[in-house]
C-alpha cells in the first residue's frame, strides 16, 4: 500500500509538478474557506444560547474568542450582530469558494490545452519508424479521452487537497467545541473508509481494463471507417457490425461495472453517518454536562466531517479510475520523447551542382537489406527516372531522400556534403514530394493548395493551379477555388485531386520535386499536361520521377532500374531502348 501511494505521488509530481504553486494557492483558498465557515458554524453556539436564553454563551476557546472580539469593537453582543457576522462569514465564504472553483477550472483546463499541443506536437516530430508502428486511432484516443481523463485527475487532486484543508479547520473546530466526539468521528471515519477500501482497489483494475478496452475500440472504427469501400464492395457490413459490437458490450460491461462499484460507498455514506449521529445523540444528552447550543454546533461539524469523509472516498476511487489514463498519457509523452526525430546538422540547404547516392544501404531489422550498395546521382536541374519491380527499393529510396530514415551504410551527399549536416526542416523545405497516395484536407481549393502555409498568395495559388493544369476544372466547380472539396477530396475526380496535390506541391519553390507514381492516377490527357509542366521545369528543379508508365520516365535524362535492392541499370531512355537484353526494353515491350 505504501509503495502504491509513493509511486502515485511520485507520479503526480512528473505530471503535475509544474503547477506545484498553482495547487499552493487552491489549498490555501480551501484553508480560507474551511475557516470562514468553521467560525461560522461556531458562531451558532452563542447564537442558540441567546435564542435558548441559555446564561452559557459557550466556554470553547473560539466562542470566548467572538465574545471579546465584540467588546474589543464596541459591539452589542446581540442576536442582531451575531446574525450579521454570521452571514458575514458564510457570504465570504461563499465569494473564496467562487474564486477557488474559477481558478481550479482555469488552470486545469489551460493543464489541458498544454498537455495535447505537447503530445501533438511530439508526436508529429517523432521518428518515422516509430509513427509506422502506431495503430489508427490510440492518438486519437490519447490525445482526446486521456488527457481529458487526466486533466480530470489533476481537478479531482486539488479539489481533494482543498477538501482536505477544509477538513482540517473542521476538525480542529470540532475539536475546540467537544474533543470526545471529534475523536470518535474521526476512529469512525477511518475505519469505515478501511471497509471501502477494496472498492478502490477493484476500481483501478476496471480502469486499466477501460483504457485497453477504449484504444482497441477507437483503432477498429478508424480502421474500418478508412476500409470502408472495400467493407462494402464485400458485403461484410453487417459482419464488420458484429465484432465492432463485442468491443461496445465489453466498453458497456466495465463502465457498468465502474458506476456500481464507485456507487456503494456514496450511497452508504450519508445513512452511517445518520446512525451515528443519532447513536451520539442518544448517549450525550444524558450526560450531566449537555449543553444543546455546543451540541448542535458539533453535530453540524460532525456531519460536515463525514460528508467530507465521503467525498474524499469519492474522490480516491475517482483519482484511482483516472490514475491508468495519466500512466498511459505519461508513458506515450516518454515514448514520443525517446523516440525524437533528430534535427541533423545546422547547415543551410544549398544545390548547385550533384545529389548522389553513394553505397547507400538501407534494411529496416538490420536482417533483411532493402537496398545495398546504390550509387546514383542526379544534377541540379535534371531529370531523372527511377523504375523496377515491387519491392525493389524505390519506396525506401524516396524515404532516404526525405530523411524519414537514415542509411545504414553509405552516405547521400548534396554538392559533397552529407546531408545529415543540413537542418531536417530546412532540408524537407527544398523538397517537393508527390505521392500515389493523396493526402487532402476537407477545405477549400486553395486551403489545400496552401496547405498551412499563410504566406502564399491567391495570386500564387492560381499560378500553381494553371501550372499543374487544375485551374479549368476548379472554374468548373460551384465557388470555384473557395470550394469545400470534402473528406479526402470526394467531390473531385483522382486525376482532379493528384493535380490539386501537384500544385501545392510547386507552391512551395522546391529545388527537388519527387513524383512517386504521382501521374499513376491521371489519364492521359492529364498525363501529357503534367509531363509538360515538368519539362518547363527542367533546368530550375530537380526531378526524381518514380513510375510504372514507361511513357512517363520516357523523356528523363537518366534512368536507374532498382531489382533487388541494387541498382542494375542505369542509362539514357533511349540508349536502353537500343540494347535488346536491358530490363527497360523489355518492360517497354511487355507494356507496349
Amino acid at each position: 500500500m505504501v509503495d502504491r501511494f509513493i509511486r502515485t505521488i511520485k507520479l503526480f509530481r512528473e505530471a503535475y509538478g509544474a503547477y506545484r504553486l498553482q495547487i499552493l494557492l487552491l489549498a490555501g483558498m480551501g484553508f480560507l474557506s474551511g475557516i470562514l465557515e468553521g467560525l461560522g458554524v461556531n458562531t451558532l453556539i452563542p447564537l442558540f444560547s441567546l435564542i435558548t436564553k441559555d446564561t452559557t454563551t459557550g466556554d470553547d476557546a473560539i466562542s470566548k474568542a467572538i465574545r471579546n472580539s465584540f467588546s474589543y469593537f464596541n459591539i452589542d453582543f446581540s442576536l442582531k450582530y451575531l446574525l450579521i457576522l454570521i452571514a458575514a462569514l458564510f457570504v465570504a465564504k461563499a465569494v473564496v469558494l467562487f474564486i477557488v472553483m474559477y481558478l481550479q477550472v482555469t488552470i486545469t483546463t489551460e493543464y489541458e490545452r498544454r498537455t495535447r499541443i505537447d503530445l501533438f506536437r511530439k508526436t508529429l516530430n517523432a521518428q518515422w519508424g516509430y509513427l509506422l508502428q502506431q495503430k489508427i486511432g490510440y492518438l486519437e484516443k490519447i490525445l482526446i479521452t486521456e488527457v481529458r481523463y487526466a486533466a480530470r485527475l489533476f481537478r479531482q487532486a486539488s479539489s481533494l487537497i482543498i477538501m482536505l484543508s477544509g477538513l482540517v479547520v473542521y476538525v480542529a473546530v470540532a475539536f475546540n467545541i467537544s474533543f470526545p466526539i471529534t475523536i470518535i468521528t474521526l476512529a469512525f471515519g477511518m475505519v469505515v473508509l478501511l471497509v471501502l477500501r477494496p472498492f478502490v482497489i477493484r476500481t483501478k483494475r476496471l480502469a486499466a481494463q477501460t483504457v485497453g478496452a477504449n484504444k482497441q475500440s477507437a483503432h477498429f472504427i478508424n480502421e474500418n471507417i478508412l476500409g470502408i469501400k472495400a467493407i462494402k464492395a464485400a458485403a461484410i457490413c453487417n459482419s464488420v457490425a458484429d465484432v465492432g459490437d463485442k468491443y461496445f458490450q465489453l466498453l458497456k460491461k466495465l463502465y457498468v461495472s465502474i458506476f456500481l462499484i464507485k456507487s456503494v460507498p456514496v450511497n452508504l455514506f450519508e445513512p452511517i453517518s445518520i446512525v451515528f449521529i443519532l447513536v451520539v445523540f442518544a448517549f450525550a444528552y444524558k450526560l450531566p454536562n449537555f449543553h444543546l447550543a455546543s451540541f448542535m454546533a458539533v453535530m453540524y461539524l460532525v456531519h460536515r466531517i463525514f460528508s467530507y469523509t465521503q467525498q474524499l472516498q469519492s474522490s480516491i476511487q475517482t483519482i484511482t479510475e483516472a490514475v491508468p489514463y495519466l500512466e498511459s498519457t505519461l508513458e506515450y509523452k516518454k515514448a514520443v520523447i525517446e523516440n525524437k526525430e533528430e534535427a541533423g546538422g545546422q547547415d543551410t540547404f544549398s544545390f548547385k551542382d550533384e545529389l548522389k547516392f553513394h553505397k547507400v544501404s538501407f534494411s529496416y531489422d538490420n536482417i533483411n537489406a532493402v537496398l545495398s550498395g546504390v550509387d546514383m546521382s542526379m544534377k541540379r536541374g535534371g531529370m531523372v527516372g527511377l523504375i523496377g519491380s515491387s519491392g525493389s527499393g524505390k519506396t525506401t529510396i524516396v524515404d532516404l531522400l526525405l530523411r524519414l530514415f537514415s542509411p545504414v551504410s553509405g552516405t547521400i551527399f548534396l554538392d559533397g556534403k552529407n546531408i545529415k549536416e543540413i537542418d531536417i526542416n530546412k532540408w524537407r523545405g527544398k523538397i517537393g514530394y508527390v505521392s500515389q497516395d493523396m493526402f487532402l484536407l476537407n477545405d477549400t481549393v486553395a486551403n489545400n493548395i496552401r496547405f498551412y502555409d499563410s504566406s502564399v498568395t491567391d495570386i500564387e495559388v492560381r499560378k500553381v493551379a494553371h501550372m499543374a493544369f487544375i485551374d479549368e476544372a476548379v472554374g468548373r466547380l460551384p465557388y470555384g477555388f473557395d470550394t469545400v472539396i470534402g473528406e479526402r477530396g470526394v467531390v473531385l475526380s483522382v486525376g482532379q485531386r493528384q493535380r490539386i496535390v501537384i500544385a501545392r506541391v510547386l507552391a512551395r519553390n522546391p529545388e527537388i520535386l519527387i513524383l512517386d507514381e504521382a501521374t499513376s492516377a491521371l489519364d492521359n490527357e492529364s498525363e501529357v499536361h503534367i509531363q509538360k509542366t515538368i519539362e518547363s521545369l527542367k533546368g530550375k528543379i530537380s526531378v526524381l520521377v518514380i513510375a510504372h508508365r514507361l511513357s512517363t520516365v520516357m523523356n528523363c535524362d537518366s534512368i536507374f532500374v532498382l531489382g533487388d535492392g541494387k541498382i542494375i541499370e542505369r542509362g539514357k531512355p533511349h540508349v536502353l531502348l537500343e540494347n535488346k537484353e536491358s530490363y527497360f526494353y523489355k518492360l517497354h515491350n511487355i507494356r507496349a
